[in-house]
Formats: C-alpha cells, structure tokens, sequence
C-alpha cells in the first residue's frame, strides 16, 4: 500500500490533471490522500461504504474515522445509493450540506442473436425454467442462499434448473452442498467470459447478498428483463420497485419468504412477463449510462 501511494503521488504529481476521480475503500483513500497533497481536486465514489463489510466486522470504527478524516480530503462525494448517503451522514462522515447522489446507469446491452444459450450449454430442457445468479462466490454475494432456495423449490415439486456462473472462495463450499443435498439439474460453471450475453435466458435472478452499494446486477437485469427476487440491502431498493418490478425482501426476514417470491414468479409466467416489461421501460428510462456521464460532467464543471 506505501508503495502504491507512492506510485499514486508520482503519477498524479506528474500528470498534469485537472481532476482526479477515486473508487473502492483503500484504492480511493490513496488516491485522495496523494491528490490532495498534489493540490488536484478529487471526487471519490461511494459503492456502498468499507464498513458494510462483515468479513472486516473489526476494523469498523477504523474504516468510519478513516472516510471521516478522508472527506475533509475531497472535493465532492459522491454516493451511487441514497442508502449510502443516509448511512454517510448517521457516521459523521457526511454532513447535511456534503455529498451527492448519483445513481449507477449502464448502456444497453448487446446480445449476439447467434450466442450459445444456457439451454444449450448445459443441456436444460427448453420448458425448463431456469433461476439463478451471475457473480462472485463469496460470502457478500451469499450464493448458498440460492441453492438452499433450489433445493426447497425443487422439493416442493417444481421442475427447475440452476445456474450460478461465477468464481470466488465458496466455490468449492457450493458444490460440496450440491452434492451433499443431491440439488438436481444445478450448474457451476465458474467464471464465463460470455456471462452477460447468457443473462436473458434466467427466468428468474435471485440476489440474496449480505450488503451491495447500488448492484450493476440489478440494472442488468431490468435492461435484459429478467425478474429479480433480492435483499432489501444498499440501494437495492432505489432500483427495484417492490411488486412492480421485482421482489425486495427483507434480510431478516424467513428464508421461506424469499422462496415463496420466487416461487410465485415460477407459478405465475404473465407476472413475469409484466415485470419484465415494466424494468425495461424503468431502466431505458432512469438507469442509463448517458444520464450518469451526464450528472457527473455536472459535479466536475463545478468543482473545476
């Protein structure tokens, strides 16, 4: 880390820039630190703040000091949930009159019309439904909470295939508890470079995670279509209008509450057809990368 701020110093020192934008807990406290000592303005993104982490539950109040300290640092703030903001300002690290929201936006996706499907590279039946995830297989991402949910679903009778591409430390944890818990038709391909061309062929995307900032996962699926079932974390919420677009459960709420949503989106094809239909038109509309390059180009021209 001293090297890279090192490194960081030198290469902002020298680069002649006008403004320097930071992202992700350490990378970002570097790199505010070396700007600021540089005399270059900063902007620093929150995707959800360090301290969500449970894995580093014991350096918490470090981290809150650290972006406390760290904001004196910055010029702009800029939280990609309301969620973050509010958490910001309940930890003393944002005040009344400090820090912005911009929601994440992405551009339209591009899917090859001649692409190999899910069905094809697993072999599923085409009347087959098919829930799941894309995404890391760690525990932040919670991805036994998908197979637990498999393997309720399928007991109940329902004729379900799983898919949850991805690598990550539990990849082997997951696999053990296929085996041990004999989850039928249930795929773990680790990572696929091709995942998001693959994305529009899950009927259903679960997303049980521990914390998110504002998901690119989520906004994903509204512009592919594909329903989603997720915990009420981050800006989860901000995204997914409950009902409407998706199901936003409750963290601490009965597991059973997150299968009975899907289970009802699996018993219930013109429900997710509407959904789908109403997450496309919310997501071409609010979550697209031409309006958050645009609300950015805002926050530089006034800092500048």
């Amino acid at each position: 880390d001293t090297l890279a701020y090192r490194d960081l110093k030198q290469l902002i020192s020298k680069g002649e820039f006008d403004l320097v934008h930071a992202h992700s807990t350490k990378a970002g406290a570097l790199t505010r630190i070396a700007a600021s000592r540089s005399d270059i303005p900063s902007v620093f993104t929150v995707h959800g703040w360090g301290f969500y982490n449970t894995e580093y539950s014991l350096l918490r109040s470090l981290v809150i000091h650290g972006e406390r300290y760290l904001e004196q640092q910055t010029d702009e703030i800029v939280c990609v949930s309301h969620n973050d903001h509010h958490q910001g300002q309940h930890h003393g690290i944002l005040s009344a009159e400090t820090g912005t929201v911009i929601h994440n936006g992405i551009s339209p996706l591009e899917i090859s019309e001649s692409r190999n499907t899910l069905y094809e590279k697993f072999g599923i039946d085409q009347d087959t439904l098919i829930i799941g995830a894309i995404g890391r297989l760690a525990p932040q991402k919670n991805p036994l909470a998908i197979l637990e949910t498999s393997k309720k679903l399928q007991n109940r009778g329902h004729k379900i295939a799983t898919v949850l591409i991805g690598s990550g430390p539990l990849q082997e944890e997951c696999q053990q508890y296929i085996n041990d818990n004999k989850i039928e038709n249930t795929h773990l391909p680790g990572f696929m470079p091709d995942a998001l061309e693959l994305l529009p062929d899950f009927d259903i995307f679960l997303l049980p995670s521990r914390f998110e900032g504002f998901p690119l996962t989520v906004l994903e699926c509204m512009h592919a279509g594909v329903p989603l079932v997720a915990h009420d974390v981050g800006g989860v919420a901000e995204a997914i209008n409950h009902t409407k677009t998706g199901f936003v459960v409750s963290p601490d709420a009965s597991e059973e509450m997150f299968v009975n949503h899907v289970e009802e989106l699996i018993e219930s094809p013109n429900q997710r057809h509407e959904m789908a239909q109403r997450a496309t038109k919310v997501a071409t509309e609010q979550f697209t990368q031409d309006r958050m390059i645009s609300d950015y180009q805002d926050i530089y021209q006034e800092i500048l």
